[in-house]
């Protein structure tokens, strides 16, 4: 299966007619209201007909928020987001409308309903069903993340669903983003705190306060993906600290009959995507490009992040090492810490220097369709240290910068000095009798 991603060109705020109206029931005049699509504390939406031009739209109504409250800014940014995105599997805003008392905001609509609605039909998909719709998911993403957009929020009920699956399609469609945020870019001064969306999705680093970036997304599409095959999420607790222990202190497991079903191809991606560490994490477009996507349901041979890729490297030089009769020193010591500091790049864990994208054919780095990369044809274990900051930067972070670069030379800086300390001293030859004192000693 092939994926069309990119087709739409990156887009600056769109022209979204912003509609003053003088009472509520002018709406009425515009549109012709069909059946209520949902309800709840955030207002109402409702199928309903454009009248002049018989289009069907999807009109969400919100009673007016105070100013400066929190769901003011909720909705605001929801809007500001919505007219900075144009991508086929990210919903659509055509305009609002602002009355007295409500403002309505008017989306294309999606007739299948939300895929948490769906899965509540069906009970589970099938690998091929749930291939379909992370494809579409990640394309959603990955667009996102590269115009630095963090949705926070993924989870079933914002996936709404295009089509009635007449044709057996997923044509999905990524909403509500009341949580969403522009990040101002990557790095330590850059890095999330704020810990928002449901708990059952939210990613582990959010949760434990000390800071994201968009990587909590990517846990976000492996809940979603685990639950879409077995019905169920990967942990479960009825609070945030007890869910964060369960995550730190075991790794996913298979254990429904239904995983019998699935390929090891997509038990092994799902490892991948629910990595506690985000630094080990794989990233969105990793996901897009991975093999599974395509249909290819083998577990891959080589690593699928360039952390662990890096893992396997220095082992195998201990190895060297040991057999040869060199010192070597613990892999855990040359990893720790895995780059604790979260954001500190907006591929850290899936490229070889800040963006490149690795390439597990040649175990060598080329540029991605992202639009930051710079990286190309040099080998990945000479780009695994992260990218230069500021002075200050570095002082802040210096013991989870550079993993592999700064312990290597530690290493080597600390052989040379302790070969010089075990060299024996040359004992000191004795000084040799002049021929004035053989003289001497002769007269005598």
């Amino acid at each position: 299966m092939k994926h069309q991603s990119g087709t739409i060109a990156a887009t600056s705020d769109r022209d979204i007619p912003l509609v003053r109206l003088q009472t509520d029931e002018n709406l009425r005049e515009i549109y012709e209201f069909g059946k209520t699509l949902g309800q709840g504390s955030f207002g109402t939406v409702y199928e309903a007909t454009h009248v002049k031009t018989q289009t069907k739209w999807a009109v969400k109504e919100v009673r007016k928020p105070a100013a400066g409250s929190s769901k003011f800014r909720m909705l605001d940014n929801e809007i500001n987001i919505l007219k900075k995105v144009n991508h086929p599997h990210i919903i659509y805003l055509e305009a609002t409308y602002n009355t007295p008392t409500k403002i309505c905001l008017v989306t294309e609509l999606c007739q299948g309903g939300s895929l948490e609605q769906l899965l509540w039909q069906k009970r589970f998909f099938t690998e091929d069903e749930t291939r379909e719709i992370i494809c579409c998911l990640a394309d959603a993403v990955v667009y996102l993340h590269k115009r630095d957009i963090v949705h926070r929020d993924l989870k079933l009920e914002n996936i709404l669903v295009k089509n009635s699956l007449d044709d057996g399609r997923f044509d999905i469609k990524v909403a509500d983003f009341g949580l969403s945020v522009k990040a101002d870019g990557v790095g330590i001064k850059n890095v999330l705190m704020e810990a928002c969306g449901t708990l059952r999705y939210m990613a582990p680093e959010m949760m434990s306060g000390r800071g994201y970036s968009h990587w909590c997304d990517v846990w976000s599409v492996g809940v979603i993906m685990f639950m879409l095959l077995c019905g169920e999420p990967p942990f479960q607790a009825k609070t945030k600290e007890k869910l964060l222990e369960q995550i730190m202190s075991t790794e996913v497991r298979f254990t429904q009959p239904i995983w019998a079903t699935v390929s090891d191809g997509g038990k092994y991606l799902l490892t991948c995507l629910l990595k506690a560490d985000p630094a080990y994490r794989m990233s969105a477009h990793q996901l897009l490009e991975h093999p599974w996507i395509t249909g290819d349901t083998t577990v891959p041979l080589g690593p699928s992040n360039v952390l662990e890729m890096m893992h396997h490297y220095m082992l195998n030089n201990e190895e060297t090492e040991t057999g040869n009769g060199a010192p070597s020193s613990s892999s855990e010591d040359t990893l720790k810490p895995r780059l604790a500091a979260i954001g500190l790049s907006s591929e850290r864990g899936s490229s070889c220097g800040e963006d490149a994208e690795l390439c597990p054919e040649n175990s060598s780095c080329r540029p991605s369709t992202s639009n930051k990369l710079s990286f190309s044809g040099e080998k990945c274990p000479r780009q695994l240290s992260a990218t230069p900051h500021k002075s200050e930067d570095r002082k802040d972070f210096s013991a989870g910068q550079n993993p592999a670069c700064d312990s290597a030379k530690a290493e080597e800086k600390g052989r040379s000095s302790s070969s010089k300390a075990e060299t024996p001293l040359q004992p000191s030859r004795a000084p040799k009798k002049s021929k004035r004192n053989k003289q001497t000693k002769g007269k005598k």
